[in-house]
C-alpha cells in the first residue's frame, strides 16, 4: 500500500505535482485533499473511496466517482472519511492503470 501525500498547490507561481498511477486497490490519499482523476481509457472507470466515518455508530457508505472515457473529474476527499491515520483508501475498477491522478493540498 502506498500512502500518497498531497502536493502543496497553494503557490501563486505554480507547483510541480506528481502524477499517480491507479491500482485496483491498496493506495491511499489524505482526507481533505483535492484529487484530479484522469481517465485515459476507452471506457468508463469507477473510483471508490473507502469511507471510515461512522454516524451514530453506523457505517457510512463509500463514495464512488464515475469517470467517463477520456475525461477528468476533480473533487475534495471529505475530511471526515479518513482512517486512524487520516488516509482514505482508493480502489479503481477495470484496468486501473488507465486512471491517473494528482493529489493536491493547500487549496
Amino acid at each position: 500500500m502506498t500512502a500518497y501525500a498531497a502536493d502543496n498547490a497553494a503557490s501563486t507561481a505554480g507547483t510541480a505535482t506528481t502524477k499517480r498511477t491507479g491500482t485496483a486497490s491498496s493506495d491511499t490519499v489524505p482526507a481533505g485533499a483535492v484529487v484530479v482523476w484522469i481517465n485515459a481509457g476507452a471506457g468508463t472507470h469507477v473510483v471508490t473511496l473507502t469511507n471510515s466515518a461512522t454516524q451514530d455508530g453506523l457505517a457510512v457508505g463509500n463514495r464512488t466517482i464515475s469517470i467517463n472515457a477520456t475525461s477528468a473529474k476533480v473533487g475534495r476527499v471529505n475530511s471526515l472519511w479518513g482512517d486512524a491515520n487520516g488516509q482514505v483508501a482508493v480502489a479503481i475498477d477495470g484496468t486501473p492503470t488507465e486512471v491517473t491522478y494528482y493529489v493536491l493540498g493547500g487549496v
